[in-house]
């Protein structure tokens, strides 16, 4: 648990542009969409890099919104997995998951995989689903439960983007959200060092 309080600690020392805090409520308002998604290179070697911590993604064992089993099994399978959090709640979130949707599609022929772990997906499935639905998601949506739960809870802002390697370490970890060509940097420039 220290390792994801440290986590969160250094996640949350980097700033979140464009985010819903845990209280349901979106931060930094003012802060505009192009201020956010600015295109300038992806810095990741600072800020919230947990690969200095050398902090592994918890285990989970859990369903996927379309019903299906997932467990960290799954990151085995991919060079570098991309960890999206978000609630249906979030504003936010709701606006990348169509951008997530791209990376994971433009993303297969380099080994890169999209998860989604839908915080409140236990609560309100629904409003988890219709999202989906809508932005016509292809890519597998966690419902968390236990460990994951518990490890989504204690997350102080929605989005949160990790970035996992093949061994199930958080590579870099992300606040706020991001177009397409801003995840794309930074999937880019992490493929680069590995």
């Amino acid at each position: 648990m220290k390792k994801l309080f440290v986590l969160g600690m250094a996640i949350m020392m980097a700033g979140a542009i464009s985010a819903c805090n845990a209280g349901n409520k979106t931060a930094n308002e003012s802060v505009s969409t192009e201020t956010q998604t600015d295109s300038k290179q992806a810095d990741t070697s600072e800020s919230a890099d947990s690969k200095k911590e050398d902090v592994s993604f918890p285990e989970f064992s859990a369903k996927t919104v379309e019903g299906g089993e997932i467990s960290n099994d799954v990151f085995k399978d991919s060079k570098l997995t991309v960890v999206n959090v978000w609630g249906s709640w979030c504003g936010p979130c709701v606006q990348e998951i169509p951008e997530l949707q791209k990376l994971s599609e433009n993303m297969k022929d380099k080994n890169v995989n999209v998860i989604g772990i839908a915080q409140d997906a236990g609560s309100n499935f629904q409003a988890v689903k219709e999202v989906l639905d809508k932005s016509k998601v292809t890519y597998q949506n966690i419902i968390p439960s236990g460990p994951t739960e518990d490890f989504v809870m204690s997350l102080q802002a929605f989005p949160t983007t990790f970035f996992v390697d093949s061994q199930g370490k958080i590579v870099y970890a992300i606040q706020g959200s991001k177009n397409l060509e801003g995840f794309t940097q930074i999937v880019d420039d992490l493929l680069s060092k590995m």
